[in-house]
């Protein structure tokens, strides 16, 4: 089985709800084949290869995500949910 996709937990961008409204929080995305977007929704020439969870000790994991820049960008487990396919 093989990670597609994480969300953040409450994480991501802060979109205002207009007119003095509190706003809401968009979950940021993850997908592997697909780009990787800003803060604000933008779209970045980056897009995501390979996405690995790592649990080297017991109390410890976290979530690697390889792009097509070349970088390999390390994320909390704590705070993304992963979606798993075979």
């Amino acid at each position: 089985m093989k990670i597609v996709s994480l969300q953040s937990v409450g994480l991501g961008a802060i979109f205002s709800g207009g007119n003095g409204a509190t706003g809401f929080n968009e979950p940021y995305i993850l997908k592997v084949g697909k780009k990787l977007k800003d803060g604000r929704g933008y779209s970045l020439d980056v897009t995501v290869t390979e996405i690995n969870h790592i649990k080297p000790y017991q109390s410890f994991e976290y979530y690697e995500v390889k792009t097509s820049d070349g970088h390999i960008r390390v994320l909390p487990a704590e705070k993304y949910i992963a979606e798993w396919s075979e």
